[in-house]
């Protein structure tokens, strides 16, 4: 088959490697005229990443063993491996994965509209218009996603954070990346240290307003001065957003893929990739394979709307009896990708973990 892709981010070149290994033509489109920039993520992967038995060698900036949770009066750390990447280079070494599969991938080529079966692509590097009527179209073009939008599957209640990010220097423990909770911090969400080496980090937040001011005022707490800072729209996992129209598909941030609990969304974008490549390859069911990712993203959600509602007393709470061995020992065993097992054994252990059960409601 003739297959589509718009959007040459890894979720959408890892759909396009496999499809290509399996001897579809593939082609894919990037609006932008290098792979990889802007930078507009953290880079920081949970050890399940593992799962898609991939090298990591041309891409490992750090490899983190702690986590370090702060809230206004309590701290505790949770050991966990993590890996923090460079996105420039993640981003290509998908791309290149997809170009030795026999994937084609233009860059400063961006979907422009939908005309009946045809698609029209334009070519910046040549000001013109072209024309292509694939089997079927990949859209993973992005949380704002123009190919979902001209196929009517964008979601209208869609919702999306806003995040800041800059490099600073500084003095850090390269093994822990640090979060910050709390109403005055960054409410929503939290802010991260996640340091690259003993005298570099990456420091951000994200908020759904309001996010400048925030992360302003957290540079400034800290003494940071940005070396450069990246900026970018994140969106929030919507449970009733349509993955499938006709002949069109939708993968990653197009279709709002990401756990709203960290606003990650690598690791079940790539799953979603494999699943998505596996169902058109074989003639499965997309809406039905994809079924236990989208469990796990709907608790995240509800987790969220949980979260969302905290007072600074309730983060406090929650960090002490996180603080407990017999709670470390639960999180130490289980990533945050999957909170389902961490939850019901942790409710086992500490019984008062009920007491956050009234934000249920």
């Amino acid at each position: 088959m003739n297959i589509t892709i718009i959007g040459a981010g890894p979720v959408g070149c890892y759909a396009g490697y496999l499809l290509a290994k399996a001897n579809h033509q593939v082609t894919i489109y990037e609006n932008h005229p290098t792979i990889g920039s802007p930078i507009q993520c953290t880079g920081l992967l949970t050890s399940d990443f593992d799962q898609f038995n991939l090298p990591k060698e041309s891409f490992l900036v750090n490899t983190l063993t702690k986590i370090e949770v702060l809230t206004p009066n309590q701290k505790t750390s949770i050991k966990q491996k993590e890996y923090l990447v460079c996105r420039i280079k993640f981003d290509n070494f998908f791309a290149n994965l997809a170009k030795k599969a026999g994937a084609q991938i233009h860059v400063n080529h961006s979907f422009q509209r939908k005309e009946g079966n045809t698609l029209i692509i334009k070519d910046t590097n040549n000001n013109k218009e072209i024309i292509v009527t694939p089997d079927i179209i990949i859209g993973a073009d992005g949380p704002l996603s123009p190919t979902a939008k001209a196929f009517n599957l964008y979601h209208p209640k869609r919702g999306n954070y806003y995040g800041i990010q800059a490099t600073v220097e500084g003095h850090f423990d390269s093994n822990t990346y640090q979060t910050y909770f709390g109403k005055e911090t960054c409410p929503g969400l939290f802010a991260w240290i996640v340091p690259e080496s003993s005298t570099q980090a990456r420091v951000g937040l994200a908020t759904t307003k309001n996010t400048k001011y925030y992360f302003d005022k957290f540079m400034k707490e800290h003494n940071f001065i940005a070396k450069d800072i990246q900026a970018g729209t994140i969106p929030i996992y919507h449970p009733q957003q349509m993955l499938h129209k006709d002949n069109c598909y939708l993968l990653g941030d197009a279709s709002s893929y990401v756990k709203a609990t960290t606003l990650g969304g690598l690791v079940p974008g790539l799953k979603q990739a494999e699943i998505l490549a596996n169902c058109i390859i074989n003639n499965k069911e997309y809406s039905k394979e994809i079924k236990p990712v989208q469990k796990r993203l709907k608790l995240h959600l509800k987790l969220h709307h949980i979260f969302d509602k905290f007072t600074d007393k309730d983060w406090d709470k929650l960090v002490k009896y996180i603080n407990q061995p017999k709670i470390q020992k639960i999180l130490e065993t289980h990533t945050r990708e999957n909170p389902l097992p961490i939850l019901l054994k942790a409710l086992i252990k500490e019984p008062r973990f009920l007491f956050f059960g009234k934000y249920f409601i």
